[in-house]
């Protein structure tokens, strides 16, 4: 069993890789927009997406607990692809709305199981105290991926947005075989044992440990603020002059700004100990900030700055909750940080969008940054000892 968990890591991070190589990241909003939507319609959809992941992310990580780590994962990449497959057809807010959904599931069901089952791989192996190394790992592959399927959906869109995100379908089936190749660890509970309402009962009892809430609420707001920027990013720099594939080659290089975040996360927190959540947060804010600056070579400046921060902050996220969790409710609680995470997007997102129609997205880049640096202070310094 130790060679199949040693296999699980190696896995994991391929897994990663594949499940993130989503090529429409980089165009959807000026897909969309091509459709004919308008960017308060946009901002809508991705209320829609956070609004039904907000409603089942809990119970999609309930059933990762209860009925299999791997089962779930393997579900997430069926619904990603139907998910991008309808995003072709749909020709109006309905379906797209739908298609949305379908989206936010396979995020739930992915969020929290693969996190969890390479932790208690590890755990299996006696060997926790290397995960905060191999989420920074994942996070890398993550990045890599992200950053190679912006450029090559960039690419494709300029031939057929429709061949993008029919060749990123294929490449979720790609993640699910990779995934076959998984082995459930023997950490995971005795599924037959635990009834559903009693998994959510000691799940939420959880949620009475201060720190445990203070690390859900901390980065919730911090990644949902960087998300924002992110995908409004497409449109702020379409409208300062660059084309589809322009704006790729600018997300390519926030992937490899954000690769050498998710690279550096463990030396980075060594170094600043238990002052790295909030040094990270404010370059983060500051970032984003910059990112508002009329002069291109400014913001861009300030665009990498914040995916850079934003991957430092990952993998410190991922093991600080997961050391705080008990195995048996592991995917379920990680499931609350991303619920967390889609309740701030849900008002963050449209907000920005209806405010962008007004005052423009520079303006709202800069009041991004603005509430992160208000923000930080307020939160107490996080132990990252690892």
């Amino acid at each position: 069993m130790d060679k199949k968990y040693r296999r699980n890591i190696a896995a994991s991070y391929l897994f990663r890789f594949f499940s993130s190589v989503a090529l429409g990241d980089g165009i959807w909003v000026l897909y969309l927009l091509r459709k004919g939507l308008t960017l308060w319609q946009v901002g809508l959809l991705e209320g829609v997406f956070h609004i039904a992941g907000l409603v089942s992310e809990v119970p999609s990580g309930a059933l990762a607990d209860l009925f299999g780590r791997k089962s779930a994962m393997l579900v997430s990449r069926v619904l990603a692809a139907a998910s991008t497959l309808l995003t072709i057809y749909a020709r109006s807010m309905g379906p797209l709305a739908l298609a949305f959904v379908l989206n936010a599931w396979s995020y739930n069901l992915l969020s929290g199981s693969d996190e969890a089952l390479l932790y208690d791989s590890f755990l299996c192996l006696d060997r926790e105290r290397q995960y905060f190394h191999a989420a920074g790992r994942m996070a890398l592959a993550a990045e890599i991926a992200q950053a190679a399927g912006v450029l090559a959906g960039g690419i494709l869109a300029r031939r057929s947005y429709a061949l993008c995100y029919l060749v990123s379908a294929g490449i979720q089936a790609v993640a699910f075989i990779s995934g076959v190749f998984l082995t459930e660890p023997h950490a995971a509970p005795d599924r037959g044992r635990v009834t559903v309402r009693a998994h959510f009962a000691a799940s939420f009892a959880l949620l009475k440990d201060r720190a445990l809430r203070r690390v859900l609420l901390r980065f919730a707001v911090l990644f949902a603020g960087y998300t924002t920027a992110f995908f409004y990013a497409q449109q702020l720099y379409h409208d300062r002059g660059f084309d589809t594939l322009g704006v790729s080659v600018i997300l390519l290089g926030m992937g490899l700004a954000a690769s050498a975040g998710a690279l550096l996360s463990r030396p980075v927190a060594g170094t600043l100990g238990k002052y790295a959540a909030h040094a990270e947060g404010f370059a983060l804010a500051a970032g984003l900030a910059l990112m508002g600056v009329r002069a291109v070579p400014v913001s861009l400046a300030g665009f990498a700055l914040a995916s850079f921060a934003n991957a430092l902050l990952g993998p410190l996220h991922s093991a600080a909750l997961n050391r705080r969790i008990p195995s048996d409710r592991r995917a379920t609680v990680i499931s609350v940080s991303s619920m967390c995470f889609s309740a701030c997007m849900i008002v963050l997102f449209p907000l920005a969008g209806a405010l962008a129609a007004q005052v423009g997205l520079g303006r709202v880049m800069l009041a991004l940054g603005a509430l992160l640096f208000a923000y930080i202070p307020l939160t107490p310094q996080l132990d990252t000892d690892q």
